[in-house]
């Protein structure tokens, strides 16, 4: 259903890629939620080291798109994508605050979203970001990709 990978860039490069992300976000309206950063943020050379990183573990696929989420502990609702794979790299997520997967109409099955760990799943399957009553930063990478 779902892979999780820690340790995904060195401290430094952590540092470094939150100082950008935190630039890039920005309210794109009411039907996105928190703030965002335009889907291209592959194509950034600040994000080099993140993207040869994922290329690790994501062999053969191509990513199609990729943006930054900030949220201060709302969720943001169920949804999939139309692509093979959803990844989500945590950046800053100190609640560790992760993806909720819904499994039928009754069950759900939440995941740890650690900083500097990322999870890969099916982009189909359907998912969500808990909310949380606290208020909480969270800085959070969102890929899709496909095969090649």
């Amino acid at each position: 259903m779902y892979k999780i990978y820690k340790n995904i860039l060195t401290k430094a490069q952590q540092k470094n890629l939150l100082s950008f992300v935190k630039k890039q976000v920005k309210d794109l309206g009411s039907d996105y939620p928190g703030l965002q950063s335009n889907p291209d943020l592959h194509e950034h050379k600040e994000m080099k080291d993140l993207m040869t990183n994922i290329k690790k573990y994501m062999k053969d696929t191509k990513v199609i798109k990729c943006w930054a989420n900030y949220t201060d502990g709302s969720y943001i609702l169920w949804h999939n994508h139309n692509s093979k794979y959803s990844i989500v790299y945590y950046l800053y997520n100190p609640e560790k605050i992760g993806v909720m997967f819904k499994l039928n109409d009754y069950d759900i099955n939440y995941t740890e979203g650690e900083e500097n760990s990322m999870i890969i799943f099916n982009s189909k399957d359907i998912h969500s970001v808990p909310n949380s009553f606290k208020k909480i930063k969270r800085y959070s990478i969102a890929l899709e990709s496909i095969f090649f």
